[in-house]
């Protein structure tokens, strides 16, 4: 398991007929990182073996029997990451730099080969005659380890980079070492219109008018023998007819009754957050006022002065927030920076088992309270993406 998109929380809940029993997730926490993450606490419950492979402790590890340690991305493991900008591509090696201090394994490669070996004792060959395959580009030896597979697939994946025979443009290589030794490839700048009439769409044209998205919901509905605007309907989009497929504007579609939960919430990312992965960095909560609005060493949800007045609310206070799926504690910031009729909260705190700074007591105690626990899992239907943003109501109490 790796995606934060992907979720699969259901099908353990759900007591679906090929029900897990046995995972093994590598840097997860799903019990913190998606909407309504309750439902992950009780998926992984229930799954009979979990291994994480992680390099710290999280929430997702709580429900592991077995943590794994992992190597660290930055100078103790073999891999590469890919990027792009102002017309320009970048491929960046990753690479042991240090010596290692204990017995860490690579996730993505050594893991899984010494998973491949245990199968191969018990007569499943597939996957280890899989790996097998990736041989080192430059010696034409397939490996015979997990130290080799790390390498040579490596080598293997970014071959037409750095193999003279391969070139095709940007930095140009003698070698693998001479890669090794540079650390990034740099590409030549991109051409423009380079992939007008090229693209992935039913026309190959950028389309205005989505024949593509009409197509494929014509499809849809056909094969549910019903209608694109009852299709449309069902997803909870507003559009009909044509609008649907030329770029329009949609009301955000947001849980809970108005009268209920006043406040429209509003999930930001601090200044400070990586991924929400700074919660237990000192840091992090000392320079928190960076954020404006927020206060040093506390989690607090800012609402506009106009709107705390006539619910008694002052600054400093502690307060619930509750929405039609979650709630969470945390301080109340009087703030004009907020819209009225929103409450805006930092996503970041809220963790109970991501540290000895991040939890107030590991295990147990939360510091402050996690955004998603207000959120509910709803999904954009079209793309498949989790809807974070703009989803909810909720309401403000002082407690």
């Amino acid at each position: 398991m790796r995606s934060k998109n992907v979720d699969s929380s259901n099908k353990p809940l759900n007591d679906d007929p090929n029900e897990i029993k046995v995972a093994i997730g590598y840097i997860n926490n799903f019990p913190f990182s998606c909407p309504q993450p309750e439902r992950w606490e009780r998926a992984l419950a229930k799954i009979p073996f979990l291994a994480h492979i992680t390099t710290n402790a999280s929430e997702f590890s709580w429900f592991a029997d077995i943590l794994l340690p992992d190597t660290h991305h930055m100078f103790e493991k073999w891999g590469y990451v890919k990027a792009h900008g102002n017309g320009y591509r970048h491929v960046t090696l990753m690479q042991p730099i240090i010596e290692m201090t204990r017995d860490f394994k690579i996730d993505e490669t050594e893991i899984p080969w010494l998973i491949a070996e245990k199968l191969n004792d018990r007569g499943f060959n597939n996957l280890l005659e899989h790996f097998k395959a990736y041989k080192d580009p430059e010696t034409g030896k397939a490996p015979t380890n997990e130290k080799e597979f790390a390498l040579y697939s490596l080598k293997y994946a970014t071959q037409n980079l750095w193999d003279p025979a391969k070139y095709k443009g940007g930095d140009k290589f003698n070698g693998w070492d001479d890669f090794l030794k540079a650390g990034v490839w740099n590409s030549d700048p991109y051409p423009y219109r380079k992939r007008w009439g090229k693209m992935k769409t039913k026309t190959k044209k950028f389309e205005f008018y989505s024949e593509t998205l009409k197509a494929a919901l014509e499809k849809h509905a056909k094969k549910h023998n019903t209608t694109v605007d009852n299709v449309l309907e069902v997803c909870n989009y507003l559009a009909r007819g044509e609008m649907a497929f030329v770029p329009h504007y949609e009301e955000a579609f947001i849980a809970g009754d108005e009268k209920e939960y006043p406040f429209i919430h509003v999930d930001y990312k601090s200044r400070l957050n990586r991924e929400g992965r700074s919660a237990n960095c000192t840091w992090y909560h000392d320079f928190k006022d960076l954020d404006p609005g927020d206060v040093p060493w506390e989690d607090v949800a800012k609402i506009n002065p106009r709107d705390a007045k006539p619910l008694g609310i002052k600054n400093g206070d502690t307060v619930k927030l509750t929405s039609p799926t979650g709630s969470l504690t945390c301080k109340a910031s009087l703030w004009e920076g907020v819209k009225p009729g929103t409450i805006a909260k930092c996503y970041g705190q809220g963790h109970w088992a991501y540290g000895r700074v991040a939890s107030k007591e590991f295990g147990k105690v939360p510091r402050g309270g996690s955004s998603n626990d207000l959120i509910p899992a709803q999904y954009d239907r079209l793309s498949g993406s989790t809807a974070f943003y703009a989803t909810t109501r909720i309401k403000i109490e002082r407690i």
